[in-house]
């Protein structure tokens, strides 16, 4: 805990800068989203709230995370060669986000601008070049990297597509997303802090640390705009960039082709890693496309059982703590040796999610969906 104090009083001053940008910005974005219309309109059934709700908040996030990151490019002592490409790839990714608010663009198309930018991003930062690589060497094999670049490559794109997608999923209640990436973005900042405090890498602690630290800013500047009753959203602009953050620094942590800050890092992401499985399991029940959109997400499924929509937030705060605390239980040290060695943390996590899965099976949110028609004639139905 010391080290982490140490580190978070030197980039303290990122995440403060980061949330005095959000609070100052979101007032604008929500004015300038009245002035042209950039409204979520409701219709009772994917989108409940009562009256239109101005977008626009993804802006005001996406302006103050590029902010410290280029404050922090200009201060030097960070690895430009490599922040410079995450801080456009992430703008584009938010800009894309918002085009698709504005004009709704078809998902087959974002999808795909979405993995061209993203692979640009890790060719240009060679980030998580090394991850399979990684998982071959625990067998015992050395395989060469004209091998393991390019499926290290795919299996990175994967994964912060992965992290967008379920980051843009979680986003359906007020004030749901921005404090769940919140607490994970502070998790990652702790992981990264232990990595620092090693003197891991010269180069990629302070990358990671100030990603960290300035989504968690921003996402603390945005929520109470947020937080239910919420006077703004932040669209596909703001949860696409809140989840390219946190892909980015899971590949990140595969720096050095080590995997324990890697498997850390996606159990810190649990929770919208769960909701994705959760929503795509329930419609695949229900013999309904995986990608449709729905009410099947488990925190529409607390809600629908008549847990207020504050207290069901809450409790995905607490699970996200939860999970975060588990996955940064391989960062405990003792005398120089891990109390808790890979293989260990790795059973545990395997271990976490076979639970994950049969509470969600037992509290019977792994039901298919009913049909729209008979949910709407039921009393507690959308």
């Amino acid at each position: 805990m010391t080290d982490f104090i140490n580190v978070l009083r030197e980039y303290q001053q990122y995440g403060l800068l980061a949330l005095i940008v959000t609070v100052f910005c979101t007032p604008l974005a929500i004015r300038i989203a009245h002035r042209f219309g950039v409204l979520d309109i409701p219709d009772q059934k994917l989108k409940p709230h009562a009256k239109p709700i101005p977008y626009l908040g993804g802006t005001a996030i996406c302006v103050a995370w590029a902010l410290v990151l280029l404050v922090a490019m200009l201060s030097g002592g960070y690895d430009w060669h490599r922040l410079l490409p995450l801080l456009l790839g992430g703008i584009a990714m938010s800009v894309l986000g918002l085009v698709d608010d504005v004009r709704h663009v078809r998902p087959k198309i974002r999808l795909l601008v979405g993995a061209v930018v993203i692979t640009a991003v890790i060719l240009c930062t060679r980030v998580g070049f090394h991850s399979v690589g990684a998982v071959f060497h625990i067998f015992g094999l050395d395989l060469p990297d004209i091998v393991t670049v390019p499926i290290s490559v795919v299996i990175g794109v994967f994964i912060v597509l992965g992290a967008c997608n379920s980051a843009n999923l979680i986003d359906g209640l007020d004030g749901l997303c921005t404090g769940v990436t919140a607490i994970i973005s502070l998790g990652f900042f702790m992981l990264a802090s232990h990595l620092a405090a090693f003197g891991y890498s010269e180069t990629g602690d302070p990358v990671r640390l100030v990603m960290a630290i300035a989504m968690v800013g921003a996402a603390l500047g945005f929520l109470p705009w947020n937080f239910n009753p919420a006077k703004i959203f932040m669209g596909d602009a703001g949860s696409v960039l809140l989840g390219y953050n946190c892909g980015m620094l899971i590949l990140l942590f595969a720096e050095g082709g080590t995997l324990r800050w890697v498997i850390g890092a996606l159990m810190i992401f649990a929770l919208p890693i769960f909701d994705t499985a959760l929503a795509m399991f329930r419609r695949w029940r229900a013999g309904r496309s995986i990608f449709e959109g729905d009410r099947s997400h488990f925190y529409d499924q607390l809600v629908q059982r008549g847990v207020p929509v504050r207290v069901t937030v809450l409790i995905s705060y607490g699970l996200t703590l939860v999970y975060a605390g588990i996955g940064l239980l391989l960062t405990w040290v003792h005398a120089g040796r891990p109390v808790i060695r890979l293989r260990y943390g790795v059973l545990l996590y395997i271990g976490v999610t076979i639970a994950t899965g049969l509470l969600a099976w037992k509290a019977g949110l792994t039901n298919p969906e009913e049909p729209r028609a008979k949910q709407e004639t039921s009393p507690g139905g959308d």
